[in-house]
């Protein structure tokens, strides 16, 4: 009975759910993150502390609402249930039994710097539960620099210059704040992925990414007064994009800038060889269905060479593809990024020698009429595109610039794929930050030359 009447208290206190996830309390503000996998009907979690553990009101984690018997404890969504949970100790008792929406919070007892692990990996903060019809989540409520202590190390190298630390730590505060509702209608703000940023909890921390988010406590970055979207990726190949060439969308301190910082850096220039085969399996996995791939046209390129759009051809017909869905398609990991040329067998029958193209702006388009007939035979004989160099002519309308379309066919064997930098180019590059860093260059800098109009000011 006793048990009964303090799981009906805990219940009453706190039922209803509460409407905002980040919050301000103690100038701390809270992020609810996914952690970890989704548990099924069946399946347990073991959350456990070094000391005493305790139920927390998520909106009042002043005073505890009640302590727990033992350090280890094991949940599970009830039995034909998704909206609740059971609490069991160690021993496999009934302990209580609560509400699966996220306003319980599991923590150590007396608000210290205790930890909380989940399955045996530690978490600052607290712990709480989401279930619904697929199964149960694990919450990690936690404060926002403890939260950045766990991602910055997972987002850049730990042994970096303290500077590129520092620009890491305020552009991953910045992004986190300008992201905080991503996963709103999932009931909590971030997952631990590359979808959101790649957290790794306590386990993850070093003291060098741990300093540089000290160091910058509560600083992100504005534009306009408000907080930047900042972006960032591995390395640039010598030249970021703007996001519109990219996304679609104009941002306007999301420009392309020269970037000699990263050249000569890790994947500023890699190169990957694809059987037709291969490519033919993968495509027909991604839904196109083209038959044989016997050529490719790199048919648009941004002004810093970056893949906009290409033309598969295959024996059934073509389609049109752009390069992140093309990278996306061969393997992020493989195509490192959208700023590649292509290499392979070029056939003549592939080049229209009674067409020719024009480059204007981002976009590459075939000039209509007989503007002449134009050829490249190389030493061997063949008849090759020149997309790598280009026409000037002047004539009466103006300068223009002509050239023909990248086109490889690779029905006789595969296609190698030349590129520079690894990601979508888009914001900081860390590479690049890195090699500014060693050049004595302050974080503040190395921001403002990624994020072009910004300014660094405290939340």
């Amino acid at each position: 009975m006793k048990r009964t009447i303090i799981v009906f208290i805990v219940l009453m206190m706190i039922i209803l759910p509460s409407t905002s996830l980040g919050r301000l309390e103690e100038d701390l503000v809270y992020f609810d993150v996914k952690v970890g996998k989704t548990y099924g009907a069946l399946e347990r979690v073991r959350i456990s502390t070094d000391g005493d553990m305790a139920i927390y009101q998520k909106n009042d984690k002043l005073d505890s609402l009640m302590e727990l018997p033992g350090e280890i404890m094991y949940i599970s969504l009830s039995l034909g249930r998704n909206d609740e949970i059971d609490v069991y100790d160690n021993s496999n008792t009934y302990v209580a039994t609560l509400p699966a929406n996220g306003t319980v919070l599991f923590g150590p007892e007396g608000r210290g710097d205790g930890l909380m692990s989940i399955d045996g990996k530690k978490y600052r903060g607290y712990v709480s539960f989401l279930g619904n019809r697929n199964g149960l989540s694990v919450i990690n409520h936690v404060d926002i620099e403890s939260y950045l202590y766990g991602v910055v190390p997972k987002e850049i190298p730990s042994l970096s210059s303290e500077e590129a630390l520092k620009a890491q730590a305020v552009a991953a505060r910045s992004y986190a704040y300008s992201t905080m509702d991503k996963h709103l209608n999932e009931g909590y703000n971030v997952c631990d992925t590359t979808h959101c940023q790649v957290y790794g909890g306590y386990d993850a921390e070093q003291a060098t990414t741990n300093r540089a988010v000290d160091h910058t406590r509560g600083l992100i970055a504005k534009y306009n007064g408000v907080v930047a979207n900042t972006v960032f990726h591995s390395s640039s190949g010598g030249h970021t994009e703007s996001s519109e060439n990219v996304w679609g969308g104009r941002v306007p301190y999301l420009v392309a800038v020269e970037d000699p910082y990263s050249l000569n850096t890790i994947n500023s220039s890699w190169e990957v060889a694809i059987d037709s085969s291969s490519m033919n399996q993968m495509l027909l996995e991604g839904g196109i269905d083209i038959g044989e791939v016997r050529g490719i046209d790199i048919s648009e390129k941004t002004v810093s060479g970056r893949v906009v759009e290409l033309v598969l051809n295959g024996s059934r017909g073509t389609a049109q593809v752009s390069g992140e869905r093309f990278r996306s398609l061969m393997g992020n990991t493989t195509i490192k990024s959208t700023l590649f040329s292509i290499q392979g067998d070029v056939a003549p029958g592939n080049v229209d020698n009674s067409l020719i193209y024009a480059a204007s702006g981002r976009r590459v388009q075939l000039l209509e009429g007989d503007r002449g007939k134009i050829s490249i035979i190389s030493g061997d004989g063949r008849v090759r595109s020149y997309s790598d160099e280009s026409m000037t002519v002047i004539g009466d309308g103006g300068v223009f610039t002509y050239k023909t379309p990248e086109t490889v066919d690779i029905s006789r064997g595969s296609v190698v794929i030349s590129g520079r930098g690894f990601g979508h180019g888009i914001g900081m590059s860390q590479y690049g930050a890195i090699e500014m860093a060693k050049q004595g260059f302050s974080f503040e800098e190395i921001l403002e030359h990624y994020y072009t109009g910004i300014e660094i000011t405290k939340y």
